[in-house]
């Protein structure tokens, strides 16, 4: 697998440093969202990925098969949201990025996210590396996705859907991977654990096969 290093399309633009750099949160909200939140750095769009086909993928995705309903609600309206702003185009970091098909949910970037989001709320933590050292590329392809393109957004605070994408549109880098039109599916995992330091944990994982 390789990373790929191309502007615009390719490349989210760190919040806080960069990929590999520090994913200690910041307080509050960027961009002036609705509600206080907080955001780390989005993964760059990773192309190239391993083939699908994992046996462990249904087992793997058992545990998140089964969802509170409201909160699959809020993963469903993440979506409708996130498609309203790629069909009406957006300004991300000051590049202006046209209308783009929308986005399809799919099964198995959903189980990947919620895994994830799951993880961070169970274990009290924000990254994108799981509590078991897992990558975002690495926990897709044990979902069973085949990608040729893959991209995650995370963040923790925001206790609604328009907070947390509105939160994600104010930064160039997680609006790039939200309006890049070569990413055609996506996975939204949101997940509430109410002791831990955040709350509110929510996964976005993108890719194109």
């Amino acid at each position: 697998m390789r990373w790929s290093s191309v502007p615009l399309f390719l490349m989210g633009a760190a919040l806080m440093g960069g990929c590999g750099g520090p994913e200690t949160p910041s307080a509050g909200s960027p961009g002036g969202a609705q509600e206080e939140g907080t955001l780390i750095p989005p993964m760059h769009v990773e192309t190239g990925g391993a083939p699908s086909g994992s046996v462990t993928a249904s087992a793997i995705c058992s545990d998140v098969a089964t969802w509170d309903p409201a909160w699959a609600a809020f993963e469903e309206q993440v979506l409708v949201l996130v498609n309203q702003k790629r069909a009406a185009g957006a300004t991300c970091g000051g590049t202006a990025y046209g209308a783009a098909p929308a986005l399809t949910m799919n099964d198995q970037l959903r189980c990947a996210a919620r895994r994830h989001s799951k993880d961070m709320g169970v274990n009290n933590f924000m990254s994108h590396t799981g509590s078991d050292g897992s990558t975002p590329w690495q926990r897709m392809t044990a979902a069973g996705y085949s990608y040729r393109r893959a991209a995650e957004n995370v963040a923790a605070g925001y206790s609604t859907p328009a907070a947390v994408v509105n939160g994600w549109m104010a930064s160039s880098g997680h609006c790039v991977n939200i309006m890049n039109p070569q990413l055609v599916h996506i996975g939204v995992g949101y997940y509430n654990a109410p002791s831990s330091t955040y709350k509110h944990y929510w996964t976005q994982a993108f890719g194109a096969p």
